[in-house]
């Protein structure tokens, strides 16, 4: 060390320079002679840590690393983009773990750990934010990258890759190259490459030895898998916000705290089969499923539906315990209902440019548009029309449910839970709680509402708090996840337009038929192989259709037993997957002669009687699934 001479300037030719590009570190003596303008530069033979050693030095006596003057961009001219576009599985699976909320909730805790508890759960958030606010996945055919220095690409030094990552000001894009094979060897490779450019983006602040569990935390599928793996390596969970939908649900799962705020308070809203919804039970807020809704009913605060909340049977219960999530949409320009009133309109920020409002859940048609209440209304009077004409419907009501509807009338209305309305809110509010002291003083013997008095009053001071509570939760939520989510249960949990399980019951139809043209054949293993294809993709159909991705499960028997609690009408699956395979079909036995003892091989071992049955359980299943994707 004592030859190595400080640099005085970047143009002093006797000045040290470190090859600390990764794809230059074996050839930092030849680039020279590869490149005439970097002739008489003095490079330092790279070895593994000599980095972090050297930054060690005295700050005068550190030599310049290569990366301080050189660029390393995709070549752009030999890019061949792959043509699966968004239907590539290969960088779709990358897609779903790199942007997912449980990945970025294990980054935080490993962040977190490594500065041994110095980084805020803030700060480490709004590193993650700064790296993955906006990530873009491109996947490419062919890939190649080369250096560039002062604004030129260096000759002769393309090289081929596998993974580069480009950061930008906000954000950063992810450049794989194409594979076909989704083998766990070709996953994993990936992701050692991956978790290095990720530790390089984070500023290296992850130590050497939890790399390999940054690597571990990409494989995880949601939040349990994370805080699995985080326990596995004595990672200690200290993320403050603490969600578990980062996927849907089960019906019957409590919905946590973070999300109550999303619940409408509108009873008026209309409920369509197989909606995902809120229950509210033992001052509890529950997820749960639509199933039907039961006749009968007299007045719109009447109306009673069966739900799925995860027990062997529906329940049946009254449409003031059942809620919907809002969705945050963008406020149209032309009809701004949410600004304050007078001639100087407010100017929104980007941020507060949104306004909480219903949407169905993905093919959910209302009854009718006339009653399907998504907004709030357009003006205080208009307001005033909704709460009176609410109350006088309300007010008839047995006094249990006409309690529980009072408080959602006074929730939906709480300025704390109108933050982006707050005016239109505010004096809507005040004319509620008038009117429902009104209706609540003792009326003259002929008075409509005579017998109904109850004094709600008494009710407000711990509706407020709820109300205050909400909020609350609301604003911990955008701290702890921004840049990651916007509040909004549907994009957070979001749901594959229908389409796409339409697509994939195509498909399933198509090899159904392909699997008919096999029968009688003397190739019943490939009729029965058939068969399977087309049972596995109608299963994948419903999971899109429920959960908007395609399901962890392996086997056909799993993920019809995960199906079958989508829907009553989908209840029997496993027990026509079981008789299918009783029949024969499985996606090996089928094919690979090392499923039967030597020297059978497929061809032979299978019934040809069992075609035709096989085929028409398979048809019966692809019927109950196509019924209830459309």
């Amino acid at each position: 060390m004592s030859e190595i001479k400080p640099p005085t300037s970047r143009d002093d030719e006797s000045s040290l320079t470190l090859s600390d590009v990764r794809k230059l570190f074996s050839d930092c003596y030849i680039l020279p002679v590869l490149c005439p303008r970097l002739n008489n530069k003095h490079f330092l033979q790279t070895m593994k840590h000599m980095s972090s050693l050297l930054q060690l030095l005295p700050q005068k006596f550190q030599p310049k690393m290569l990366s301080e003057f050189t660029e390393e961009r995709v070549v752009e001219s030999k890019m061949q983009l792959c043509e699966l576009g968004t239907g590539c599985e290969f960088s779709g699976w990358f897609a779903k773990h790199l942007s997912s909320g449980a990945f970025k909730y294990g980054l935080i805790c490993l962040i977190r750990e490594n500065s041994q508890g110095k980084i805020t759960q803030e700060d480490a958030s709004k590193m993650c934010e700064k790296t993955f606010g906006s990530i873009q996945i491109l996947c490419c055919k062919t890939l190649e990258t080369t250096l560039w220095l002062d604004k030129q690409p260096l000759p002769k030094t393309d090289e081929e890759t596998d993974v580069f990552v480009e950061r930008e000001q906000q954000g950063c894009t992810f450049y794989l190259k194409h594979n076909d094979d989704m083998a766990l060897k070709v996953i994993n490779e990936v992701i050692m490459t991956l978790t290095k450019e990720i530790n390089v983006l984070l500023g290296n602040r992850i130590a050497s030895g939890h790399l390999p569990v940054l690597g571990q935390l990409l494989m995880c599928d949601d939040l349990q898998d994370v805080r699995k793996t985080l326990a596995k390596n004595q990672i200690r969970d200290s993320a403050e916000t603490e969600s578990s939908s980062f996927s849907p649900a089960a019906p019957g799962t409590e919905i946590p705290e973070e999300w109550h705020d999303c619940l409408d308070m509108n009873v008026l809203n209309n409920f369509e089969e197989e909606e995902y919804v809120g229950y509210s039970i033992d001052d509890k807020y529950i997820y749960a499923v639509i199933v039907e809704e039961l006749p009968g009913h007299n007045g719109r605060y009447s109306w009673r539906y069966k739900i799925d909340i995860g027990e062997d049977e529906p329940i049946e219960v009254s449409c003031v315990d059942l809620f919907q999530f809002k969705r945050e949409k963008k406020v149209k320009t032309e009809r701004r209902k949410c600004m304050e009133p007078g001639p100087q309109k407010k100017t929104l920020k980007p941020e507060e440019n949104t306004c909480m409002e219903l949407e169905p859940l993905t093919g959910a048609v209302p009854h009718s548009s006339e009653l399907s209440t998504n907004s709030l209304p357009a003006s205080v009077e208009e307001a005033k029309r909704e709460i009176d004409k609410c109350l006088a419907e309300i007010w008839r009501l047995p006094e249990e449910e006409r309690h529980k509807a009072i408080k959602r009338l006074y929730l939906r209305w709480h300025p704390d839970k109108n933050l982006d309305c707050q005016s239109l809110a505010s004096e809507a509010f005040k004319y509620l709680q008038n009117q429902i002291d009104e209706l609540s003083k003792p009326k003259a013997a002929g008075s409509t509402f005579s017998s109904r008095n109850t004094y709600f009053r008494g009710f407000y001071e711990e509706w407020n708090q709820e109300a205050r509570y909400h909020r609350n939760t609301r604003e911990r939520f955008s701290r702890g996840y921004r840049g990651f989510h916007s509040y909004n249960f549907w994009t957070h949990n979001e749901n594959v337009p229908r389409e796409e399980a339409r697509r994939w019951c195509r498909q399933a139809r198509c090899d159904l038929n392909a699997a008919h043209k096999d029968t009688g054949g003397g190739s019943t293993e490939w009729c029965l192989f058939k068969v399977h294809q087309a049972v596995e993709k109608s299963l994948i159909a419903a999971c899109y259709k429920r959960n908007g991705q395609r399901p962890n499960s392996s086997s056909i028997s799993a993920t019809a037993a995960q199906v079958s609690r989508y829907s009553l009408q989908l209840r029997d699956l496993p027990e026509i997957v079981k008789n299918l395979q009783t029949l024969g079909v499985d996606p090996k036995k089928t094919q690979y002669p090392n499923c039967h003892p030597y020297p059978h091989i497929p061809n032979g071992q299978f019934r040809s009687e069992n075609e035709m049955l096989a085929l028409n359980k398979a048809s019966e299943l692809l019927n109950k699934i196509e019924a209830y994707v459309n």
